[in-house]
């Protein structure tokens, strides 16, 4: 079978083992009750994971691999499949729903909502092709208050760098996933272990909801953001000039959409003060608490 959506299937039973045993350890854990798979392709990690949780979503795109899907998990049940996972919830496959669809365009929250379901003890798992990767943590990230229990997914070994807490160079993303989830860069996943084997190396990352409350304000955080990232390869004090001489305001577009900066003498700029020992600096080089000093409540 072959997917138009040019995915790379994991075919590592190690890795695969790795990813669901822990996916069982933090669901206990955390006291979830419900579980979300993002492109469980040809259900590789699926069949592993699915007797973990009374209330199981996954979410597929591709046509093909959702009636493929539907094909074996008849099999696993005529067949009587049952990973050793599968401890109390084994014989539940009534609450296994496959929603075949766009998950950028999905409302996941309703599907939660409508089986009266709590983000909060909602564990979400993704193994997407990593052109998306972007769209989906813009989708899932963009509002701080969107707050799932916990999440572990494959991407691009590059990307996943840039999204540790201790990263050295710090993407714009890194900054909206940080604000309320601990990043925890679990392994490095060689290309060997997909088929067909992708050109780039990828990792496994998680991220666990913080408890703590920032000293950041959210859409102040967006807003210097939209305000600056556009000119990162600048230091902080070139840019604030820039900001400054053309009354740069940001515009707070829809997760989907993509994030841009807007020169406007009509809107209402909110000023950012840079400290003179950060304006050296670039954006990528800040700490959380540097940036605060920046960005206040």
């Amino acid at each position: 079978m072959w997917s138009y959506l040019w995915q790379n299937f994991l075919i590592d039973s190690k890795i695969r083992s790795y990813i669901a045993e822990h996916i069982d350890k933090m669901y206990k854990e955390l006291w979830c009750e419900a579980l979300i798979e993002i492109g469980p392709g040809k259900g590789a990690i699926t069949k592993l994971i699915e007797g973990i949780s009374k209330h199981f979503f996954v979410i597929e795109k591709d046509i093909s691999l959702v009636q493929g899907l539907e094909c074996r998990v008849q099999n696993w049940v005529q067949n009587k499949e049952t990973p050793k996972l599968w401890t109390i919830h084994s014989e539940l496959w009534t609450h296994f729903s496959i929603v075949q669809g766009d998950v950028l365009e999905t409302d996941v929250d309703k599907l939660l909502q409508d089986k009266k379901l709590d983000s909060k003890k909602t564990l979400v798992v993704w193994n997407l092709p990593y052109y998306i990767t972007s769209p989906i943590l813009r989708k899932f990230f963009w509002n701080w208050e969107q707050n799932y229990a916990w999440w572990i997914f494959m991407l691009q070994d590059e990307v996943g760098q840039k999204l540790r807490f201790d990263a050295k160079k710090k993407s714009y993303l890194r900054w909206l996933i940080n604000y309320a989830y601990q990043v925890n860069y679990l392994k490095w996943v060689p290309a060997k272990c997909f088929k067909p084997i992708p050109k780039v190396k990828s990792c496994l990352v998680e991220l666990s909801r913080e408890y703590w409350v920032s000293s950041i304000e959210w859409n102040k955080l967006i807003s210097f953001l939209e305000m600056f990232a556009p000119f990162s390869r600048k230091t902080l004090g070139s840019i604030e000039k820039i900001v400054t001489k053309h009354s740069v305001t940001s515009t707070i577009k829809a997760p989907s959409c993509r994030v841009e900066s807007s020169f406007s003498t009509r809107d209402k700029m909110i000023k950012f003060i840079i400290p003179e020992e950060l304006k050296k600096k670039r954006l990528e080089e800040l700490s959380f608490e540097e940036l605060g000093q920046i960005v206040k409540r």
